[in-house]
């Protein structure tokens, strides 16, 4: 079964999937800071974990923050419509993770 997604690009399916794999990876690291927070696991293995996790966020992040400087159709999309992408990736990212 596919999550439902709460957003659409509705024009490079490219920066669709990167600004998910960032969702994904930021509730990934968001829960599992969470666990350790409330049930206080606060050991070697956990704290790898966590840093494993940020990680895998920043890393997708990055990715995304780039990908518009690298997309013809997405730096087109964005002159066009006096789109900022970057500052639709944060928005959209803090709505879905305020819900």
């Amino acid at each position: 079964m596919k999550p439902e997604r709460s957003f659409k690009t509705a024009v490079c399916s490219d920066y669709e999937n990167l600004l998910f794999a960032c969702q994904r990876a930021l509730e990934s690291w968001r829960t599992h800071r969470e666990e350790v927070a409330t049930l206080g696991f606060a050991n070697r293995k956990a704290s790898e974990e966590l840093l494993r996790l940020q990680a895998d966020y920043a890393r997708a992040y990055s990715r995304l923050e780039s990908h518009e400087d690298k997309c013809e159709l997405c730096r087109f999309v964005s002159k066009i419509g006096g789109r900022n992408y970057a500052a639709i990736s944060a928005a959209a990212l803090e709505r879905k993770s305020v819900a």
